[in-house]
């Protein structure tokens, strides 16, 4: 019942996480269509380098706060002290970024890859106290007030691309960086008003012990897990040129809707499996794995269907002309998305279980496996190369957490099968069906 008790909760993690999809179409309609493909590629590269930063440094200070923070021990100073180390931290490998810019670009072979940095490091900077801000309303299951401070953040964000696309801006990879980052500026204003007293709190060394020695072992999985996110993405950019990154960065932008998804269920899960956890609620953690991964599969399989049949109707829809050579890539990318509830449910139940070391060698193997497929593939193949590497990586992911799960678990396979008559006796009562 864990699953339909927290279904308020859920709902507002999926409305959530429904915002960056909204922000990615207007991101397509406002940016892609308009910033030519070299800039794009640019941009792509960039975009994916901060990215990578900014999700190490959750996995290493914002993993543990949120777990921290739900298990409801000095959640405020756990907080204060999460939140302060996180900003710390982006505030440094921000600097870190732009005064490495010219080895980046000598790195990816990419002269004008530099000044793109620049933006791309304020970026991160501006926008870490809204990350801390966010994570610490995780912490707490406060997703409703969440949600309304991403409301604003991607209103601004949507609002200041509309007037960049409609303006004198140049149409260069350099002013949508400054643009997003005043977006990112006004997001972290906000979230910091909001947050309130749940961080009004002095930090202090035992929390940031406490905080660190978790975020060792949260730092290595989440190295694995960022690396072979992004690893695709970084090794085009290395191995193609600025129009070949922009054509594979597009067949991504559409994937990402499954990443969402991911962060959505991680949102709702990972606190609520510390909690089952801490009072020794063994059986009712296997139900809420079943559970959530049976609901999960009933929710993307009728998506990737879709996704797979329309691609060039959706293609026309977006880019019009543009980058159809990446269908199938995108295609590859989307059939991925299979192992999505087997994977994205696994990771956060690993965690909160505290199995993290068992989490660390599989995103590591994962990553391992999917870095060099694509050094191989990416030359050969392209787009669809750099795909396939993350399909099989996703796949040996999946394997292996469903795995080390039904030993902890000892759930059965048939018994998630079996889960669909829940869930069509859950929405049959959501609507009023007897």
């Amino acid at each position: 019942m864990q699953l339909e008790r927290n279904w308020r909760r859920i709902s507002w993690a999926l409305l959530d996480k429904s915002l960056p999809v909204l922000f990615g179409v207007a991101f397509m309609l406002l940016v892609v269509r308009t910033l030519p493909p070299a800039e794009l590629g640019l941009q792509a590269i960039a975009s994916t380098i901060v990215l990578t930063a900014a999700q190490l440094l959750r996995f290493m200070l914002l993993a543990p706060l949120t777990k921290f923070v739900a298990e409801g021990r000095e959640a405020t100073r756990m907080a204060a002290t999460g939140c302060s180390m996180y900003v710390l931290g982006s505030g440094l490998v921000a600097l870190v970024l732009a005064a490495g810019a010219g080895i980046l670009q000598a790195i990816f072979s990419k002269p004008a890859l530099g000044p793109v940095l620049i933006p791309s490091a304020t970026l991160m900077l501006v926008g870490s106290a809204r990350d801390a801000a966010a994570a610490t309303l995780e912490g707490h299951r406060r997703l409703q007030r969440l949600f309304w401070i991403d409301c604003g953040y991607y209103a601004v964000a949507i609002a200041s691309f509309a007037a960049w696309r409609w303006g004198a801006a140049p149409r260069t990879a350099v002013s949508v960086q400054w643009v997003h980052a005043g977006a990112a500026a006004a997001g972290s204003l906000l979230a910091l008003a909001a947050v309130g007293r749940l961080v009004w709190a002095r930090p202090s060394r035992r929390a940031a012990a406490r905080v660190a020695h978790l975020g060792r072992y949260s730092f290595g999985m989440g190295l694995g897990t960022t690396v072979g996110q992004h690893a695709d993405t970084l090794l085009a950019g290395a191995l193609m040129d600025a129009p070949g990154i922009a054509s594979y960065h597009v067949a991504k932008l559409f994937f990402r809707v499954f990443n969402v998804l991911a962060q959505a269920i991680n949102q709702v899960i990972m606190p609520l499996v510390s909690r089952l956890q801490a009072e020794g609620r063994e059986r009712d953690l296997r139900v809420l794995y079943e559970k959530s991964v049976c609901f999960l599969y009933l929710a993307v399989l009728p998506i990737i269907a879709a996704l797979l049949l329309l691609a060039p109707q959706i293609y026309r829809v977006f880019y019009g002309a543009l980058y159809a050579d990446s269908i199938p890539a995108f295609r590859i990318l989307v059939t991925s998305a299979l192992v999505l509830p087997f994977a994205s449910v696994g990771s956060p139940f690993l965690f909160g279980l505290g199995h993290v070391r068992s989490l660390l060698w599989i995103t590591w193997a994962g990553m391992a496996v999917g870095v060099a497929l694509a050094l191989v593939w990416i030359p050969r193949y392209g787009p669809e190369g750099a795909a396939l590497a993350l399909l099989v990586s996703s796949v040996v992911g999946m394997v292996a957490r469903t795995a080390v799960l039904q030993r902890i678990l000892r759930f059965q396979l048939r018994n998630v099968a079996a889960r669909t008559r829940d869930a069509t006796s859950f929405l049959r009562r959501r609507i009023g069906f007897p």
